[in-house]
């Protein structure tokens, strides 16, 4: 492939990509083969590129030089870039608002993104439920989940639980953990009860 062939499919590609992984960032999903993300990335790629090309010609006099021949300007370069962080992040403003907007109204239900799994749905910012983490040992944690992993391609996922006490079967405290909390994988749990409570 000539150079000027392969720094134009880069240049087609690096866009799109960094759009999705900025989205993937925030929305995790299974990873896609290979063919699926060069296609999708060269999809956004080619909306970016073109986009940017339509600003520059219209709006900014061809001050990025997106048309030159040869190699393509850095101003025009840092463009693209910009073109796909923005891209990315207007994604995730998207797909915030869709999610926002059909719980909140029933009619707007069909515009649902597509399920979270339950892992990451019981772990959004607004649940404040206290956590009973019952594991396969037999011991049993009071607390919160303050912080959490999901990796959709891992069965197992990480945890902290802070404010988390030691419990027995009736919840009655043995003992506080009163370091940083504690840290539990999920491969180790046999079921979580959410308790209202302050």
């Amino acid at each position: 492939m000539p150079t000027q062939s392969l720094v134009e499919f880069i240049l087609y590609v690096l866009p799109g990509f960094l759009a999705i992984e900025i989205f993937r960032s925030a929305y995790p999903g299974k990873s896609k083969d290979n063919f699926s993300l060069i296609a999708w990335s060269i999809i956004f790629g080619v909306i970016i590129v073109s986009f940017t090309k339509w600003i520059d010609a219209n709006y900014l006099n061809n001050y990025l030089k997106s048309n030159g021949t040869g190699f393509p300007s850095f101003k025009y370069v840092i463009a693209l870039l910009f073109g796909g962080l923005l891209t990315g992040f207007l994604r995730i403003i998207i797909h915030f608002l869709r999610f926002k907007i059909s719980l909140k109204y029933d009619h707007f239900k069909k515009i649902a993104p597509s399920q979270l799994s339950i892992w990451a749905k019981i772990n959004q910012p607004d649940n404040n439920d206290w956590a009973v983490v019952y594991l396969d040992d037999g011991s049993i944690y009071l607390g919160y989940i303050s912080d959490y992993k999901f990796d959709p391609d891992s069965d197992d996922q990480d945890f902290l639980l802070k404010d988390a006490k030691r419990v027995d079967e009736d919840l009655k405290e043995k003992y506080v953990v009163n370091g940083l909390g504690v840290y539990l994988n999920t491969r180790n749990v046999k079921k979580i009860e959410f308790l209202k409570g302050n």
